[in-house]
């Protein structure tokens, strides 16, 4: 069957076989009447790959994902999303990464597994971060805020005042809690990469000139002019 070669395929080292074949192995099942095991083959393939290729992994996952979600299993599509959105966390893909933790949070909110919802609303307040938008990072916790634990509630509006005050040592502070900390892998690391904020003067102080460059001083300062000399040869004479 194409699910041995694909076996086969990983223990020789041919790893740029293994999508085409799951693929196929995929279709196969979806024509049969066995979507599910379709995803599942998917989902064989992308473990065997994402660790070196996670963008050969990615598709993989995202088809197994909207299988499934087609059949109704929002919990293994939930599973099958997860992967998805950690792989474009990897890949600093941050606009697809919120598409698929949005996704994802819908998918928990069907089973109502309210503590995923409120961890995902943490890694989505991070990578709205880290694509630069405080304001979706705002709208991301408004909106989904109640459904965190009041640690990370407490975490995500200092995180979030740091920004807003443009104060790095808050947003530090905020960033080593210990729960973000101990996150998934991939969201730990985005945690650790995010930009500080970082303040700059709206009007500058009296004296100050922001990026002024340093005062030129000419290296013959203390040396006669050629003109200045010319001048006093001609008073002399």
């Amino acid at each position: 069957s194409l699910e041995q070669v694909i076996l086969i395929s990983r223990d020789l080292g041919e790893f740029s076989e293994i999508p085409k074949l799951a693929h196929s192995s995929c279709s196969w099942y979806q024509q049969h009447g066995s979507p599910e095991s379709g995803a599942n083959v998917l989902d064989k393939a992308g473990k065997m790959l994402e660790n070196d290729d996670p963008e050969a992994a990615l598709p993989l996952f995202q088809r197994a994902a909207d299988i499934v979600m087609n059949e109704d299993s929002p919990r293994q599509a939930a599973e099958y999303l997860s992967r998805v959105a950690k792989i474009l966390v990897k890949l600093k893909n941050y606009d697809e990464a919120a598409n698929a933790i949005r996704r994802e949070i819908s998918c928990h909110q069907r089973i109502e597994h309210t503590p995923s919802v409120g961890r995902l609303a943490v890694v989505l307040v991070l990578i709205q971060l880290a694509r630069g938008d405080q304001v979706a990072a705002e709208k991301a916790f408004r909106e989904w805020g109640n459904y965190c634990d009041a640690p990370e509630i407490q975490t995500l509006e200092s995180l979030l005042t740091a920004y807003d005050n443009e104060d790095p040592n808050g947003a530090r502070n905020a960033l080593n809690s210990p729960f973000i900390k101990h996150m998934d892998v991939e969201y730990a690391k985005l945690a650790r990469g995010l930009p500080l904020p970082h303040q700059e003067y709206a009007v500058p102080p009296v004296g100050v000139r922001v990026n002024a460059a340093a005062p030129y001083v000419s290296p013959n300062l203390d040396k006669p002019s050629a003109s200045r000399e010319t001048v006093e040869a001609e008073v002399n004479q």
